[in-house]
């Protein structure tokens, strides 16, 4: 009996790359463009831990991460899987938070997305620094908790986080707007000299503010509203008569 797919022996079909191979292929080097990097950027940083607290020293370490950016095309999505690699490891230097969330910041700012949303919810760490410098015309959604200094020295961006804030939320806020979906921290709005900062929950404590506008709930805490101030001090006298 004859094969009648005896003609058909040799034949090879050409071999086809799958478009979503080639995709995840393209993501994963990236992810490891941006892990080389940041190990480059916190060990260097983590020599100099005191640049947490110093401005002039945070703004250089700043400097170093978007440096250190420079030349890889990455997308908003390994902005986020950016955070859940550094979330998913015990290496000692990813326990460096307040490096990693200033290079995740960094990203941020440099991403040729405008609108950025990152889901924090699943995470066990709560990075400081997001949204630190965020420009204008860029907004970024924080799905989850996040740690301290979040929106700092915001330039004009729009920042919303959808869960509690640490201590020092828009510590020396310039302009834009930064939204807390429940209660911040101590020291919020810390050295703030301008925009709008609203916090839906409760505040633990204002900081030493300087210009801007502050709500907690609906109410503006400052500038104290005359209404508000004029009410709380006949309550006073009520009390001392």
């Amino acid at each position: 009996m004859v094969n009648p797919f005896q003609a058909f022996r040799a034949y090879a079909a050409p071999q086809r790359e799958i478009p979503l191979d080639r995709i995840l292929a393209q993501r994963d080097h990236t992810l490891q463009q941006l892990l080389q990097s940041y190990q480059a950027f916190v060990e260097e940083e983590s020599q100099q831990l005191v640049w947490v607290v110093e401005q002039g020293a945070l703004s250089r370490a700043y400097t170093t991460a978007v440096d250190m950016l420079k030349g890889i095309d990455f997308a908003v999505e390994d902005v986020e899987d950016m955070c859940m690699e550094l979330d998913g490891t015990a290496a000692p230097l990813a326990s460096l938070g307040a490096p990693s969330g200033l290079f995740i910041a960094a990203m941020c700012n440099q991403s040729e997305e405008r609108d950025i949303t990152l889901n924090l919810r699943s995470m066990s760490r709560r990075w400081p620094f997001l949204g630190y410098r965020l420009p204008r015309g860029r907004r970024l959604f924080l799905e989850g908790d996040v740690g301290d200094f979040v929106g700092a020295l915001l330039e004009g961006g729009e920042v919303t986080v959808a869960g509690n804030a640490g201590n020092y939320a828009g510590i020396g806020m310039k302009d834009g707007h930064l939204q807390i979906g429940y209660s911040s921290g101590k020291h919020t709005g810390e050295g703030m000299r301008g925009g709008i900062l609203e916090i839906k929950g409760r505040i633990t404590e204002l900081g030493k503010v300087k210009d801007g506008i502050i709500y907690e709930g609906d109410q503006q805490v400052f500038p104290p509203r005359p209404e508000i101030t004029s009410a709380k001090a006949s309550s006073s006298k009520r009390k001392t008569t």
